[in-house]
Parts: C-alpha cells; sequence; structure tokens
C-alpha cells in the first residue's frame, strides 16, 4: 500500500512540475527590466529551521557588496511575525508563501512567481541547504535574476540526482557544501561564510523578545510544557504528558504553562482532562509566535517534543527537557556540548544506549527514526527537571 502511495506521490509531483514549467514559460514571455543593487532571499522551511538561520540574514546590512541594496525576504508565511520582528532592520520587504497553497493552487503560484519576476530582482539566493524543486528551485528559475545563487545542496543520493536533471541548472552559481554531518546552525553558518566570504563570529543562535507585549496570566514563576509536533512519531503520548504534569504539580510550587498552535488544542486539552489546578493555564492557540517566544524566555524550564520550542529556548538561554524518537539525530538535535546549552534529552532505549557512538547513531538515523517515542518514562523526565531546577527550586516538603 505505502509503495502505491508512493508512486501516487511522485507521479503527482511529476505533474506539478511540468504545469510549473509551463507557468513559468508564460511569465517569462513578457518583458520587464533588471533592479539594480536588489537582493531576494529565499527561506521556506520550518520554524525550528528559521530560528537556526535568522541570525546570519542580518550580516547582507553591513556586507560590502550588499549593504545598499534592497533587501526582500522570501519567506513561510507560519514565521511571519517571528522574521518581522526579529529582522525588522535587516529587510525592506518581505514575500509571504503558503506553501500548501503554493503547490498545488496554480493560481496562487502564477500570482507568486509572476510577482517575483516583475520584480526585476538582480541577485536572489536560495538559502536552504535541502533544495526543494517544488519550491525555492522554482521561485529561483521565475525570477529570472542575473545572479541566482544555491548550495550545492544535502548529500542526499537520491535529491541529488534529482537536483542534478531538474534544478541546478537554475543557478548561475552553487555553493558547495561539506557532505559530512554538520548541526543545522553550523550548517547555515558555512554557507553564509562562503557566500559572503567572510568569517562569521557568532557561536549559537540568540533571540531577544523584550520589546514584546504579552499580558501573562501568572505572576509568579513558571514552567512551559508544549506536547505537539508536525509528526505524530515525535510526539509523546497524551498520557505521559499528563502523568508528568501532575508530577509536577505535586513536586514544585511553579504555575504550569502549556503552549501550542490552534492546530494542536485538541490534543492539549486531551492532556488536561482531569487535572484539576489553579496553576495550570493553557495558552495554546492565543499566542503569535514571538509571544511565544517571550513566554519561553521568561519560563523556568521547558519541557517539549523535539520541535521549535526547544529551539526557542536555546535561543534565550532556558533550561529545556527535549523528548525526542531521535528523528533528524546530529542535524537538529542534540545542541552540541560548545553551545552549553542547558538541556537534556531523552531518546528511545537503543539510541540512550549508542550515544557513545555518535557518528553511527547519526548514519542510522539520517533518514528518519522507526524507534517509538513512548518507550522514554515519565519518571526519567521528572528527575531530569529536578536535576536541572535543583540549585534554584522550589520543591514541596
Amino acid at each position: 500500500m505505502k509503495k502505491i502511495e508512493l508512486i501516487f506521490i511522485k507521479l503527482g509531483n511529476l505533474i506539478n512540475f511540468i504545469i510549473t514549467s509551463l507557468i513559468i514559460k508564460i511569465i517569462h514571455l513578457k518583458r520587464r527590466t533588471t533592479v539594480p543593487r536588489t537582493l531576494l532571499l529565499i527561506r521556506l522551511d520550518s520554524i525550528g529551521d528559521f530560528i537556526l538561520v535568522h541570525n546570519f540574514f542580518a550580516f547582507f546590512r553591513t556586507h560590502p557588496v550588499y549593504k545598499e541594496y534592497t533587501i526582500t525576504l522570501c519567506g513561510n508565511i507560519i514565521w511571519k511575525d517571528l522574521a518581522e520582528y526579529l529582522n525588522e532592520n535587516t529587510f525592506d520587504s518581505f514575500i509571504w508563501i503558503n506553501r500548501k497553497k503554493f503547490k498545488w493552487n496554480f493560481i496562487y503560484k502564477h500570482r507568486i512567481l509572476n510577482q517575483i519576476y516583475k520584480a526585476g530582482y538582480e541577485t536572489v539566493i536560495e538559502t536552504t541547504f535541502t533544495r526543494e524543486i517544488l519550491y525555492g528551485d522554482t521561485i529561483v528559475k521565475a525570477s529570472k535574476a542575473r545572479e541566482r545563487i544555491g548550495s550545492t545542496g544535502s548529500p542526499d543520493s537520491y535529491l541529488k540526482w534529482k537536483r542534478k536533471i531538474f534544478s541546478d541548472d537554475y543557478y548561475t552559481k552553487l555553493i558547495t557544501q561539506s557532505e559530512k554531518n554538520l548541526f543545522e546552525f553550523y550548517r547555515n553558518k558555512e554557507f553564509f561564510e562562503k557566500l559572503l566570504q567572510t568569517k562569521i563570529e557568532i557561536t549559537k543562535p540568540s533571540m531577544n523578545f523584550d520589546k514584546v507585549e504579552y499580558k501573562f496570566p501568572v505572576e509568579n514563576e513558571f514552567i512551559v510544557v508544549v506536547p505537539g509536533a508536525q509528526e505524530k512519531a515525535r510526539r509523546w503520548s497524551e498520557n505521559n504528558f499528563r502523568e508528568l504534569i501532575k508530577h509536577l504539580l505535586k513536586d514544585y510550587q511553579y504555575s504550569i504553562l502549556v503552549a501550542g498552535s490552534v492546530s494542536e488544542q485538541v490534543t492539549i486539552q486531551k492532556i488536561l482532562e482531569g487535572i484539576e489546578s489553579e496553576r495550570v493555564f493553557d495558552v495554546s492557540g492565543k499566542t503569535t509566535l514571538s509571544q511565544l517566544g517571550k513566554i519561553i524566555s521568561k519560563a523556568k524550564f521547558l519541557i517539549s517534543n523535539e520541535t521549535s520550542a526547544v529551539h526557542f529556548a536555546a535561543a534565550v538561554n532556558t533550561p529545556f527537557a527535549c523528548i525526542s524518537n531521535g528523528q533528524r539525530f546530529g542535524r537538529f538535535m542534540p545542541y552540541p556540548e560548545e553551545m552549553k546549552i542547558k538541556s537534556k534529552y531523552f531518546y528511545p532505549g537503543y539510541i540512550e544506549k549508542n550515544m557513545a557512538n555518535f557518528n553511527k547513531l547519526v548514519r542510522e538515523l539520517s533518514e528518519g527514526s522507526g524507534f517509538n517515542i513512548n518507550e522514554i518514562k515519565v519518571e526519567k523526565v521528572g528527575e531530569a527537571v529536578f536535576a536541572l531546577l535543583k540549585q534554584n527550586e522550589q520543591r514541596i516538603v
């Protein structure tokens, strides 16, 4: 059944590619003038990806080549408010892409691609390591910019040959990147250093949410719990989170803020069933990303699945416990030791037993993880919270 589904997905992508190519040909029939010193940066991946790259965008504003350019960011609309807050002094304008609509709504796709082509950008840079033919590469091709720069891309053999056949020639310059495993922040640093031909001295992601306005539902110190994740395999069970929250309420005097997106509200309501406490607050679906960043920055501690919340915490120096099935191991987690992020990661048994052989796990988990996240016990996570909070604990005696 899965093989049949995969065949239909591949066939659908091929049809999409053909239709998109026709759209671009039609768009290119119209004449337009290239506008000197205009730059379009493209970044269409997820929230966590943006957190790990956003610090590098500011270097364009001081770079001898680009500092006088009018700079536009073409980004994923899901992190719109976060980018406009964090990079308000970096970009002159934004183009926001709804990825779901962009893939299959060809009227929407035509409008976006036509807008980008008509703008007449002199230089376009696709900043993503794992390039996507139907997204960033397509925008690069449609732009018809004089200079079109991107990464050689991830070493995955399947993706590599597709890019070589279909989209590498969309670019006038491809920056060669190391094929060895790198934590994503370092991967971005490698790309931008080669692109800008300068040494970048920042050593870890950082964010500041002091200017964000948010009325906190509590006045005392609090712990944040984020039980969501895009993929089911990366979500610790509702029952586990429920039991963990009960342990926290029993053992600590902290309030608990449970956070997540609108789409995760049903899950969070299930987790909170049977928990009767004036110290638990459901803020899911009630915050912008910038406000979520503010909440995490003021939290005593964060407990989360492997999702963007842990990248928020790392960037604002909030200690965290991350519950993970090991997917994307080595690339997005764990944070490298030299960054000195106050954190504890929990994995299923096999991964925990083989942590000493880091490179082996990177190889085995590079294409995904089939391990059951619910092997991770509530008691182990609770112990980690205690260990990381023990110097300033408010434990009930």
